[in-house]
């Protein structure tokens, strides 16, 4: 039986969710695993995780002893939404520890988490993107997109931080807010009378497999009360039956072949959801969601696999892959012999 690690929390305005997302995860890994918790705190220190979800409310999840025993992990399953788990840094240190992670590379996760490079990416790709522009500041008279706009910080998740301006002082206040959250702004054309698709890509015994697709709302996008405080929208209701399947079946073959794209464009590993914007005939990708919310584990039930199923493939490409990847690091040579002399003591 091999042992794995589910890390959630981090420094992220995603914390409490994350938190949700690897408790939740915890019960459904199978008998295959023995499992280990490793909460991150929100001052990103790892300590050992608890399974009753009473300790994080109250804070005592917060005191538990460290967590040191990386040595006796097979694999790190990443919860954590945003942040460290998501910009690449989490992959990082778990790359610097020589363990296999479900989550993309640390350069992957990055550019994928930053709505800039993902745009950036996208565009030079032949994806179809809105326009945008970047600000750093409140330098706003640049501002060549018209009026209305929807302003995003670059690094944040679950809509934190998202705004449609219909005005400049409306504008002004959402890059103001953006900023708060990060060093650099993407503002962007507003796509009207969208209907946002959501589907789940990852890779499966060696295949790249796709998810069933769903319809999330034609508001112009979720935020975070939405998606994880009201009941007619969060995750009790995921997995429902869609009102306008009519739609999905004319779609879905568009969909999955842009998202399995994207997934390769990017080198992704482990479950990403990708967010569509559906106008009329032009499909836009608008992100990819690298440590999803409860691994979209909805969406695969949609198509019929099983959470536990979705965990266990995750788990096995992550050691798959890092298997793959065993470069050669050490190379010999006699230049410490040849060159002892420029470092004796004097």
């Amino acid at each position: 039986m091999q042992n794995i690690a589910i890390v959630y929390g981090g420094c992220s305005t995603e914390h409490d969710v994350s938190i949700l997302t690897g408790l939740h995860l915890a019960r459904h890994v199978t008998d295959d695993y023995q499992v280990t918790l490793v909460y991150l705190t929100k001052d990103n220190r790892f300590v050992c995780g608890s399974r009753k979800i009473d300790d994080y409310i109250s804070g005592k999840a917060v005191q538990a002893k460290s967590f040191k025993r990386w040595g006796k992990i097979a694999c790190v399953v990443n919860c954590c939404h945003g942040g460290v788990g998501e910009d690449g840094t989490l992959a990082a240190v778990l790359k610097f520890y020589n363990l296999p992670v479900t989550s993309c590379e640390p350069i992957s996760a990055w550019e994928q988490q930053s709505k800039i490079a993902t745009r950036e990416k996208l565009t030079a790709a032949g994806f179809a993107q809105p326009r945008f522009q970047v600000f750093t500041d409140l330098t706003l008279s640049a501002l060549k997109l018209p009026l209305p706009v929807v302003v995003k910080p670059d690094l944040q998740g679950s809509s934190i931080g998202v705004a449609v301006a219909h005005n400049l002082d409306e504008l002004r206040t959402a890059v103001k807010t953006a900023l708060g959250l990060g060093a650099r702004v993407i503002v962007e054309e507003l796509i009207t009378e969208m209907q946002e698709v959501n589907i789940a890509v990852m890779r499966s015994e060696g295949k790249i497999i796709t998810s069933g697709l769903e319809l999330v709302g034609n508001q112009q996008f979720f935020s975070f009360v939405d998606k994880y405080y009201d009941n007619s929208s969060g995750f009790i209701k995921k997995g429902g039956d869609n009102p306008n399947q009519a739609l999905l079946n004319k779609i879905t073959p568009r969909l999955e072949h842009m998202a399995v794209k994207a997934y390769q464009l990017f080198g992704s590993r482990g479950v990403v959801r990708s967010d569509f914007m559906v106008s009329g005939e032009q499909i836009i990708l608008n992100e990819n969601n690298t440590v999803p919310g409860f691994m979209a584990y909805h969406l695969w039930l949609k198509k019929g696999i099983p959470y536990g199923v979705v965990i266990d493939d995750m788990i096995k490409d992550a050691i798959n892959q890092h298997q793959i990847q065993q470069f050669v690091t050490d190379y010999r040579s006699e230049i410490l012999v040849k060159n002892r002399q420029l470092v004796l003591e004097i």
